[in-house]
């Protein structure tokens, strides 16, 4: 459903508004997408830089202790990358429709038909489902940099 204007439904086409509120919810409470997102961040970035510079510096005592700094750093960070849910809250009317499309994509991609992404409700519980995969939630948050990123 790559246009609205194609939308195969009798009653009212449903506001991406509605959709993105939902998803906003997803991504502020569920814990997965928040492992997710701390997970692959603070962990990988932080921490392995830091274990890096400390390798280099102090061979392998210096990578131990570099790698704790490191994820220290990460932890302390970590509020920055609220701010990725935060900027998608106030996406246009646009982006939103962007974001929306390209999550349901990845939840069609995932199994999900159609009819699970025709009201909030269903909705909700469509994305709370396949979201049990990492493979899915990596693929929302993925959409979801990229909707912030435009």
């Amino acid at each position: 459903m790559d246009n609205y204007d194609d939308y195969p439904a009798a009653e009212p086409i449903p506001e991406p508004q509605n959709f993105h509120s939902e998803l906003m919810r997803f991504l502020i409470d569920h814990q997965g997408m928040q492992k997710t997102a701390k997970s692959a961040l603070k962990q990988s970035l932080y921490a392995g830089s830091g274990a890096l510079a400390g390798s280099l510096l102090g061979g392998a005592t210096g990578g131990l202790i570099g790698g704790v700094v490191g994820s220290i750093i990460g932890y302390a960070r970590a509020d920055d990358y609220d701010g990725v849910v935060s900027q998608l809250s106030k996406l246009n009317s646009q982006q939103q429709r962007f974001l929306m499309m390209e999550v349901k994509d990845a939840l069609m991609k995932a199994g999900a038909n159609p009819a699970q992404l025709q009201s909030t409700a269903i909705f909700r519980d469509t994305i709370l489902e396949y979201a049990k995969k990492d493979s899915v939630r990596n693929n929302i948050w993925k959409a979801c940099i990229s909707a912030a990123s435009k």
